[in-house]
């Protein structure tokens, strides 16, 4: 089979965009781009994050809260370290996208938010670049 068919193939019977995919697996060594996502009809934009930031992030955000919110701080850095902490190899499944600085927008109604995971088969669709009002 040629690299032109295989390719096809794999984009065809994945339940994820290829091209997203291929996105996050870059935002997991370092890539910060806008992105604007279309999920279950609201509109989600924000910075591509990589997980092990976005975990890192959600530790801070319970650190220092009182003594549950540090055990869910160090809770968040063992999944930083363990989960995120080597690149994730080119044929491991990619099942979450993580944004930061991100808006939901709902309607007539926006959400700002600092992180946000969703699942990347619940994607619908993309854009580059991130909404401004």
């Amino acid at each position: 089979m040629s690299e032109v068919n295989e390719a096809t193939t794999e984009a065809t019977s994945s339940h994820n965009d290829v091209t997203l995919e291929a996105l996050v697996r870059v935002a997991n060594i370092g890539l910060s781009i806008g992105v604007t996502l279309s999920v279950g009809g609201a509109l989600v934009s924000g910075i591509l994050a990589s997980g092990k930031e976005y975990m890192e992030s959600v530790a801070d955000l319970f650190e220092g809260v009182n003594e549950q919110g540090e055990h869910l701080a160090s809770i968040y850095r063992r999944f930083a370290e363990g989960v995120y902490s080597e690149a994730i190899p080119d044929d491991a499944n990619i099942e979450f996208i993580h944004l930061k600085d991100a808006t939901i927008y709902h309607g007539t109604t926006d959400f700002n938010i600092s992180l946000w995971r969703g699942k990347l088969s619940a994607v619908d669709g993309f854009s580059f670049g991130t909404l401004k009002k």
